[in-house]
């Protein structure tokens, strides 16, 4: 298990004085790239071995998103790293180490030069001992994208959204998504699918699906390819 021990800033809080989802992802990021480092298994000594995880799903159980200047801890270990998939869990815990957010996480390690899966070696699996599995409800990796839906205005990728993969960072797709919630949408779990990753210059389409309990914005390219799945679920879902 790694943790990272920090303190919520006012640059991470939104205009309620809360951890902003986008932050939370980015804490979450962090600690798994910190813990990856930590076990000699950072980006750019798989890179130097021809290999490279990338993220799948994001599932992320919010019980409470932690307040501007509270002492928070992230933690995070793997569950499962054999075959196609790396599993690994994360949970945030306030002062006094109760669990406010539970999250899952499906990884796939890629050969860079295709961007094909490949399979996990047992060296890459050495690395990274399975700890026991989050107790938490646990949902389906694939999700359902809805058939009815208001398109937005699409997004130009600009070159603050690209990270050391040459590609869209995964909490942006959070972060843009973020904007189309309705005022009052208290959001209990964010689910996420990664499809295929976009790149600098790309235009992002946004198709949002707004009900009582879910709201679902889908990017996707303009020959309707889909870039990413972003599923908020409210109170009663």
């Amino acid at each position: 298990m790694y943790e990272l021990k920090s303190k919520v800033r006012y640059s991470e809080s939104n205009l309620k004085g809360e951890l902003t989802y986008h932050a939370l992802l980015n804490y979450l990021q962090d600690s798994s790239t910190l813990h990856s480092e930590e076990l000699g298994e950072s980006g750019k000594e798989l890179f130097e071995k021809n290999m490279a995880w990338i993220l799948s799903f994001w599932q992320i159980c919010i019980e409470e998103l932690p307040k501007s200047s509270e002492d928070i801890s992230v933690k995070t270990w793997p569950y499962s790293t054999k075959g196609l998939f790396g599993l690994r869990n994360f949970c945030v815990e306030n002062a006094k180490g109760e669990q406010v957010v539970k999250a899952n996480s499906i990884w796939v390690l890629i050969d860079p030069r295709t961007g094909r899966p490949i399979r996990i070696t047992d060296e890459v699996s050495s690395h990274y001992p399975d700890e026991p599995k989050l107790d938490m409800e646990y949902c389906d990796r694939k999700m359902v994208v809805p058939e009815e839906y208001e398109e937005k205005d699409g997004i130009v990728v600009p070159k603050y959204f690209i990270d050391t993969n040459n590609h869209v960072n995964n909490a942006k797709y959070v972060m843009l998504a973020e904007q189309y919630l309705p005022e009052d949408f208290k959001v209990k779990e964010i689910r996420v699918e990664y499809k295929i990753a976009a790149v600098l210059g790309d235009m992002m389409i946004p198709r949002v699906t707004v009900s009582e309990n879910e709201v679902t914005v889908v990017f996707v390219t303009s020959a309707d390819q889909i870039y990413a799945v972003i599923k908020f679920l409210g109170n009663n879902s």
